[in-house]
């Protein structure tokens, strides 16, 4: 298994590649509670790249999502493709009932990347400048 993780308009985006499995799930736990730790309270957990999960992957995912939603924040999940055998494991188990589910980063990031671009190309209003003189 492999994680990385970077900031994305406001989300910690972490990606996780490979087997999530018994032998590797600890580095995942351990990573997302340093990372909620540090103050990330809304995070996209990218998991469209996993060849595998087991039970104890599906756990830290639930764990995850109760932390921070007792914290105030958000957890968005990005799953394989519909007809990959991971995604149909997971959804056995009611994922898209505990999360909010999406098929790309891009996606699960939409609505933040939008209201960064208006944000962005907005005009800031001009100040008319009064000058005050003293006589």
């Amino acid at each position: 298994m492999n994680l990385s993780h970077g900031e994305r308009y406001g989300w910690m985006v972490v990606q996780v590649t490979g087997e999530v499995d018994i032998t590797g799930v600890a580095a995942l736990r351990e990573r997302l509670l340093r990372l909620i730790a540090d103050g990330c309270d809304r995070v996209v957990i990218d998991i469209s790249r996993v060849a595998f999960c087991d039970s104890t992957g599906f756990a830290v995912l639930v764990a995850t999502r109760r932390l921070l939603v007792a914290r105030g924040g958000r957890l968005r999940l990005v799953l394989p493709g519909h007809d990959a055998h991971v995604r149909k494991v997971l959804s056995a188990f009611g994922i898209e009932k505990l999360f909010e589910v999406h098929d790309s980063t891009e996606e699960a990031l939409a609505d933040h990347r939008e209201a960064s671009a208006r944000t962005a190309t907005r005009v800031p209003k001009q100040r008319s400048a009064t000058s005050t003189s003293t006589n």
